[in-house]
């Protein structure tokens, strides 16, 4: 073949290539009282991936189907109105994460009603995101009270890593069950009442997810998604992250690794 034959050939390819057309997006499995608006609770020395791994599939969820779901808000709550790192402790290698919002600004949307100020427009939260990290370590006292506060009003609360130890203090998973980061399970585990810890990639319980350590948090939300959107649409959005998805919650080589043992 000559030169300007096979090059004719790989652009008729090329173009034929280019206009194979996209599988088409399978609908929603629930059209009614999805949830529309997310927080993230943020606080000093988070995991990045605790917090980033929800929040890129929930971005891909707005994308794709936002016109179907009705428009989606995204609120970042913090105790104070300044940037949170995501620095381990005792160290400054890290970003500052700022937020939208703080708790107290959001007490005063909820007390009134959300008629008035800064974010009322986005309605009362409908789901947290609570991220792990070696800040959970410190004095996260403000982050529990507010969990604590707000749990009741919300459809669905998602822990990431050892973000469980804030819903446990919270009481949020008083007699769940639920699930941590594996390498930090001996200390992650002593907190709640009557907490049924269990291994699994994640775990949900009532309206509560909880999910292992770090890069879970995204199984988690897509197995979050699979529950209310539908198994379809989870993997929809999966795919066009190109994420290879845990569908198998209870699979966890990790607990193995780090030496869990369950029942305390």
């Amino acid at each position: 073949m000559r030169a300007k034959d096979f090059i004719a050939v790989l652009a008729v390819a090329a173009f034929a290539n280019a206009q194979k057309p996209l599988p088409p997006m399978p609908p929603l499995a629930n059209k009614t009282a999805v949830p529309l608006h997310f927080g993230f609770v943020i606080f000093p020395s988070l995991t990045p991936l605790d917090m980033f791994g929800p929040m890129e599939f929930l971005i891909g969820l707005s994308i794709h189907y936002g016109n179907v779901t009705g428009k989606m808000h995204m609120s970042i709550l913090g105790a104070e109105n300044t940037p949170s790192t995501c620095a381990p402790p005792n160290s400054q290698f890290g970003m500052g994460l700022s937020p939208t919002i703080t708790f107290d600004e959001y007490r005063a949307l909820e007390a009134g009603k959300f008629s008035y100020g800064k974010g009322a427009e986005k309605g009362p939260l409908d789901v947290i995101i609570v991220p792990g990290g070696g800040g959970t370590r410190g004095n996260v006292s403000r982050e529990i009270a507010f969990v604590k506060e707000i749990y009741p009003s919300l459809k669905y609360i998602i822990s990431v890593c050892t973000g469980s130890t804030i819903l446990a203090r919270a009481g949020v998973l008083d007699n769940k069950r639920a699930t941590t980061n594996k390498r930090a399970w001996p200390w992650a585990t002593t907190f709640g009442n009557n907490v049924t810890y269990q291994t699994g990639r994640w775990v949900k319980d009532g309206n509560t997810y909880s999910t292992s350590g770090v890069s879970a948090g995204g199984d988690g939300t897509l197995g979050f998604f699979a529950d209310v959107y539908g198994e379809e649409v989870s993997q929809y959005v999966a795919d066009s992250a190109e994420w290879t998805r845990w569908t198998n919650a209870s699979y966890d080589p990790f607990a193995e690794r780090w030496g869990v043992v369950t029942g305390r």
